[in-house]
């Protein structure tokens, strides 16, 4: 990986919330970064949008289901070399791995754009995923996303 092309938060944000709405889960929580485009995305997706908090601290996306809770990070891919993109795989998994603040009923995600898959095979190990409980989002294009639970392998 040489240069990685860039892919904006908001573009796999609003198709990872369009994915839990989907799944039965209630938005809570997005950020502040392209608040117009992601409400318009949201809306006509058919997401009321009415308890939704949009703010720009802690995790980028917070969704509930009864007693379960997602604390998602989503990290764009820059345009910049394989060090910069590196430093930002690691930021978005320490990230994280700091919502770690409960175990019964908490998922955390991490979704990212598929340029970040070599990170996601040679720094993750499949045994911290298993004990945290951390999903990954794969994003590869506009309204599609692979959603991996903390037990499956990821096939990149």
């Amino acid at each position: 990986m040489s240069e990685a092309r860039y892919v904006t938060e908001a573009n796999f944000l609003i198709t990872v919330a369009k994915w839990l709405h989907a799944s039965g889960w209630q938005l809570e929580k997005v950020p502040t970064r392209d608040r117009n485009r992601v409400k318009h995305e949201l809306t006509t997706a058919g997401i009321s949008i009415n308890n939704i908090e949009f703010r720009r601290e802690e995790e980028d996306i917070r969704a509930r289901q009864r007693d379960n809770l997602w604390r998602i990070e989503c990290k764009d891919l820059s345009s910049g070399k394989r060090k910069t993109v590196k430093s930002n795989f690691d930021k978005a998994v320490a990230s994280t791995v700091s919502y770690y603040a409960q175990k019964d009923g908490l998922r955390l995600g991490l979704a990212l754009p598929d340029g970040y898959n070599t990170f996601l095979q040679n720094k993750l190990p499949q045994a911290l995923k298993e004990v945290i409980n951390l999903w990954i989002f794969l994003h590869l294009a506009r309204d599609e996303v692979l959603v991996y639970a903390p037990e499956e392998e990821l096939l990149l």
